[in-house]
This record gives C-alpha cells, sequence and structure tokens, in this order.
C-alpha cells in the first residue's frame, strides 16, 4: 500500500522534480539589536520553500548568538531548531517549508549583524 504523506505522495517523476527549483528569494535582516524576531516574506503557504540557507552576511555574529528557528508554525515543546551564530551558514532541506521565522534573544546589541535568508521554491 502506497504512502500518501511526504515524498511518498508524488509520482516518481514528481518527487526527482522535487528537487528542481524554479525560483528563489533573498531577505536581509538586522539582527544588531537585543532580542530581535523575524519572519520570512517571501516563505508562504502559497510559495513554500524546498531550502532554505541561512547565513550570516556581516558583523559580529558569534556564539553568543542563540538563533531559535521555527518551521511551518511549529512552535510547541522541542520544535525549535537553536543553532549558534558560529554554525551559520546553516542550511534547512528535505521537507516542505510554510513559514520561517527566528529569534536572537542573546542580551547583546552588536553593531553591524546581518542575518540572511535565501530561499528556494
Amino acid at each position: 500500500m502506497a504512502r500518501t504523506s511526504g515524498l511518498h505522495a508524488f509520482t516518481v517523476q514528481e518527487a526527482t522534480n522535487y528537487e528542481a527549483y524554479t525560483s528563489w528569494n533573498h531577505q536581509t535582516a538586522d539582527v544588531s539589536g537585543d532580542s530581535v524576531a523575524v519572519t520570512s516574506t517571501y516563505i508562504t503557504a502559497a510559495n513554500p520553500a524546498k531550502k532554505v540557507v541561512i547565513y550570516s552576511r556581516g558583523g559580529a555574529v558569534d556564539a553568543a548568538d542563540s538563533i531559535t528557528i521555527t518551521l511551518n508554525g511549529e512552535s510547541g515543546t522541542g520544535k525549535p531548531i537553536i543553532v549558534d551564530g558560529e554554525n551559520l551558514p546553516f542550511t534547512i532541506t528535505g521537507l516542505t517549508i510554510t513559514s520561517l521565522s527566528f529569534t536572537i534573544p542573546d542580551g547583546e546589541t552588536d553593531a553591524d549583524e546581518v542575518i540572511d535568508i535565501l530561499s528556494f521554491h
């Protein structure tokens, strides 16, 4: 019996084409303030992403900048992804991403910290 969730819901050709991207978007987030919250404006249910790369473009994004990523609106216990700033770039792939947001509640205010979100649709 065939499964009807995830990549198994697609035909073989559709599953192969899932790795093909038709468009991409770039968003810049200034995270130099204290307790910054960012939501991607390009990743929506109507325009889901197949791959997302989060990377630091400038400034002093470091281990003290603990980045909490929430995918697809899931905010229950144990569901966020926590990445130290020194571990960027961070790539998310292998699932359909309908929303992406992240917070940096580090309590520090560093000048010129910039994080970019590159999404492939």
